[in-house]
């Protein structure tokens, strides 16, 4: 063979070789998920990029769409008014997808997306897919995934079957990413939060009210002769009933709500019809603090199936100096005033936090005011028979005799 010829031959060769390991090299640099067995794709998922997540389902021939927004306070529910997100929901929702794990790949056409539930909720409702969009500040979608249909833990029935079948508790999911079919992964997770419902993404967060001296259930109309106020003057003091008691009647202080919405949470925003039956006819809870914060909370008057509506109101008269203790020492004052001024600092953030539940009215689950409403009969007691009185301030208590010697016989 003529050499020069072999030459010609070769050099191409070697220039194809070379241009194909630069594509390789320059396609494994693409923005694009690389999806590779026991890899994470979306490992360098950038959070802080991410301004909107937005979720789709159309399951029933309805289809729903959830966004959320990244706002200057934080994430907000777009379809709730703009209310406060739960961002440590978020967080963990976006963290799973930088952490999946590839399990298996597979490519599927158009027409078997159905099997593994991966068809475009925008193009039918059954077998369609949850998709997630997450977009950048200009609204560009930075990834689009579709998740499909889940899996059972490995050594199921739906193990046999690459496209999947009926098994155990699923513990993993197909997804594809970016709308490729080419890129079809199982994964190690099933984002069971990827919830088109508003409710679920709120955060709960809500008042909490602490050390009540005085706790007043207010009823409407011809109801107001069951209204009640009970009250203490300090921390180690009894509850008191105002008003006169039924002779042979006390307070029962074991069955009185003596810690009203101390830990409350909420299920829902209530609609603005709602909100607007809680001026007709509402309860009204009032509860003061030993802290001088003070919170009234309207019951709307009838139930809402499980839940019950209410509104509340917060408010609070706190001191702007410090009132000394009784033979207080100069020694002691600077600690003193360190101390009462990081309380009253707590006090103004917890007044600042609370008053923005004041916007808005909730629905929450009847147990959480049920406990509180009371009928003023039912607050009380039979008086037991033979009971000791305890002294009153200045009485001084019948002091103790012992009994006579037994005599010898």
């Amino acid at each position: 063979m003529n050499p020069d010829r072999s030459n010609k031959i070769v050099v191409p060769v070697i220039v194809l070789i070379i241009l194909g390991v630069i594509y390789m090299v320059t396609a494994g640099k693409s923005s694009t998920a690389a999806i590779v067995i026991g890899k994470e794709p979306l490992d360098e998922l950038p959070f802080s990029k991410i301004h909107s997540i937005v979720i789709t389902a159309n399951k029933s021939e309805i289809k729903d769409t959830l966004i959320l927004n990244r706002a200057k306070e934080g994430w907000v529910v777009v379809s709730s008014q703009g209310y406060p997100a739960d961002a440590e929901r978020i967080e963990k929702f976006v963290r799973e997808f930088k952490d999946m794990k590839v399990l298996r790949e597979l490519s599927a056409p158009s027409d078997q997306l159905g099997r593994i539930e991966l068809i475009d909720p925008g193009a039918a409702s059954e077998n369609s897919a949850t998709r997630v969009t997450l977009q950048d500040k200009e609204g560009k979608a930075l990834h689009t995934l579709h998740l499909g249909k889940e899996l059972s833990a490995p050594g199921s029935d739906n193990q046999n079957s690459p496209m999947g079948g009926g098994g155990g508790f699923p513990d993993r999911r197909f997804v594809m990413i970016d709308s490729d079919r080419s890129k079809i992964t199982v994964v190690d997770q099933t984002f069971s939060n990827a919830s088109t419902t508003p409710s679920d993404w709120l955060n709960k967060d809500f008042i909490q009210v602490e050390k009540p001296n005085s706790i007043e259930v207010i009823y409407p109309g011809e109801g107001s002769t069951n209204s009640w106020k009970i009250t203490k003057s300090s921390d180690v003091s009894e509850w008191e009933l105002e008003g006169k008691t039924p002779e042979g009647k006390i307070l029962d202080t074991a069955s009185a709500p003596s810690s009203p919405l101390s830990s409350p949470s909420f299920n829902d925003l209530a609609t603005d019809i709602e909100k607007l039956q809680l001026d007709e006819n509402a309860t009204l809870i009032k509860i003061k603090t030993f802290d001088a914060l003070n919170y009234e909370v309207k019951v709307g008057p009838v139930p809402s199936g499980s839940d019950r509506i209410i509104q509340v109101s917060v408010s609070a008269n706190l001191p702007k100096v410090r009132t000394p203790v009784k033979d207080e020492k100069p020694e002691d004052k600077k600690q003193l005033d360190e101390e009462w001024a990081a309380k009253q600092k707590t006090l103004t953030e917890k007044l600042e936090k609370e008053s923005g539940f004041t916007k808005h009215a909730y629905r929450v689950s009847s147990y959480t005011v049920d406990s509180i409403l009371k009928k003023r009969e039912e607050l009380l007691k039979a008086k037991e028979e033979g009971a000791i009185k305890p002294p009153t301030p200045g009485e001084l208590p019948i002091p103790f005799q012992p009994p006579p010697p037994i005599p010898n016989k």
